[in-house]
């Protein structure tokens, strides 16, 4: 291994998203970063299979599944940022290599989760109810709340929630070796860039903050910008 070598970029998605979400990551990212989507159990790729009952296992569950084939980091997209951010923290417990650098995506820092709309979302019991609370607020993509299929999301939507609304971060976190990337839409009402800097306490190692145009959704529906920018994040890495 050198450190010419491609970056692995194992990602988590969204809550209600899976995999899936990042199949044109895998496609179209340049050579120097292969996406690699994790799947959490009871959803996508592996749906047949019981949920974890907290956050917390679920990224246990996810640090065992990786196996870097040499350079890696580790990216979660909104609840995937806390997946990604507990993942790594598995690993390091497990004393596997630190990734190269952790990035949440449109996260909100542990610390700061009792502000998030996640928890009053769960208790709205209609189903088109929760999908027009979460459309309004940005948290799922326009074509779920219009599919023909949608009350077949819920469920999993639901599931997703749960383990956000039930996660009770560690008060006394100790600080990732790892450098820490905080990104966040410049749309997004829910995580500003103040908001974002609080990631800072959860790194040892260097952090910073970035935004991009866009809500919510930035990482996928600006997607060029985005995939330039982690080619740099991998080479900035490979010239230290």
């Amino acid at each position: 291994m050198t450190t010419t070598d491609p970056l692995t970029l194992y990602c988590v998605p969204h809550a209600g998203g899976s995999a899936r979400s990042f199949v044109r990551w895998r496609r179209e990212l340049p050579p120097a970063v292969r996406a690699r989507p994790l799947e959490i159990a009871g959803k996508g790729l592996r749906s047949r299979e019981p949920r974890q009952a907290t956050l917390r296992e679920a990224a246990a569950d996810l640090a065992d599944r990786i196996d870097p084939p040499g350079r890696y980091a580790l990216l979660g997209h909104s609840m995937g940022g806390l997946l990604a951010y507990e993942t790594a923290r598995a690993l390091h417990a497990l004393g596997r290599p630190a990734p190269e650098f952790v990035l949440v995506a449109a996260t909100r820092p542990p610390h700061l989760l009792g502000d998030s709309p996640y928890g009053p979302l769960l208790a709205v019991g209609d189903d088109d109810a929760l999908l027009d609370a979460l459309a309004d607020h940005g948290r799922i993509p326009p074509e779920v709340r219009r599919s023909p299929m949608r009350h077949l999301f819920v469920p999993v939507i639901r599931g997703d929630l749960a383990l956000v609304a039930g996660h009770r971060p560690d008060p006394t976190p100790e600080p990732l070796p790892s450098d820490l990337v905080a990104w966040y839409g410049t749309g997004d009402p829910d995580t500003p860039p103040e908001v974002m800097a609080g990631w800072r306490h959860y790194t040892r190692g260097a952090h910073r903050v970035e935004g991009f145009d866009g809500g919510h959704f930035f990482p996928h529906e600006h997607f060029e910008e985005v995939a330039a920018r982690l080619v740099e994040l991998a080479q900035q890495r490979a010239d230290h």
